[in-house]
């Protein structure tokens, strides 16, 4: 499979690209295209949150709790004063990163979290926690998930090229364990496809989200961009 750096290197120039695009369509702002750009990036690096002892996923579990502490410190600024904003801040870490403790226990690397459904699961989870928790706008709280999904197809796509062996001409025993609909694990496949249909009934006015599609045009976007950097 692909180490920790081809992952973020690939799921950063994967999200730079998709986030300029939609940018530049008229779709997103500036702040909200950087932060589309770090959704994709989260998304790139998540499936291996699975991956019990790597130094990277330690490393990356550290750096998804200071940024969950972060945006639920965001959303009470102006609400309590500054020693209770740190009690949240330090509450919200510690919390997380129990969770993380708790899920690698009960998850094997290279189970159903490499799995397209896993995707679609945290663009879900992402978008609902950017609407319901820290008051996004619909259609940045969908474009968000949409980044951190098309992230982890990314680094899905990566570990099923890295299954093959062009020198030896070969195919590992990895090939198909990442870009997979379902598992050997009928449960583990049940709860993850009633889990998306659950989600999906919550996620926020869907028409909107589809509408939008209708205002972006890649061709035109791309065909602008030439016109103006070419002069």
């Amino acid at each position: 499979m692909a180490n920790f750096q081809t992952h973020f290197n690939v799921a950063s120039f994967v999200s730079a690209v998709g986030a300029g695009t939609i940018f530049y369509s008229g779709l997103v702002d500036k702040p909200e295209a950087t932060l589309l750009f770090a959704g994709g990036i989260i998304g790139g690096i998540l499936p291996d949150i699975d991956s019990n002892n790597s130094t990277p996923t330690r490393i990356m579990q550290y750096i998804f709790a200071n940024l969950i502490s972060f945006f639920v410190l965001f959303n009470y600024i102006g609400n309590y004063p500054i020693g209770n904003l740190l009690l949240i801040w330090i509450g919200s870490f510690f919390i997380t990163m129990g969770l993380f403790q708790g899920f690698n226990k009960i998850t094997s690397h290279r189970g159903m979290f490499h799995s397209i459904p896993a995707g679609i699961i945290f663009w879900f989870g992402f978008s609902l926690l950017f609407y319901y928790i820290f008051h996004y706008s619909t259609l940045m709280s969908w474009y968000f998930g949409m980044f951190v999904f098309f992230g982890y197809l990314t680094h899905l796509t990566l570990d099923e090229i890295y299954s093959i062996d062009l020198k030896g001409q070969k195919i590992k025993k990895s090939f198909g364990s990442a870009l997979k609909l379902w598992g050997k694990d009928i449960k583990s496949n049940i709860l993850f496809y009633s889990l998306i249909i659950v989600l999906f009934y919550f996620m926020p006015q869907k028409q909107i989200f589809m509408n939008s599609f209708t205002k972006f045009d890649i061709i035109t976007t791309y065909h602008k961009l030439l016109r103006k950097y070419a002069r």
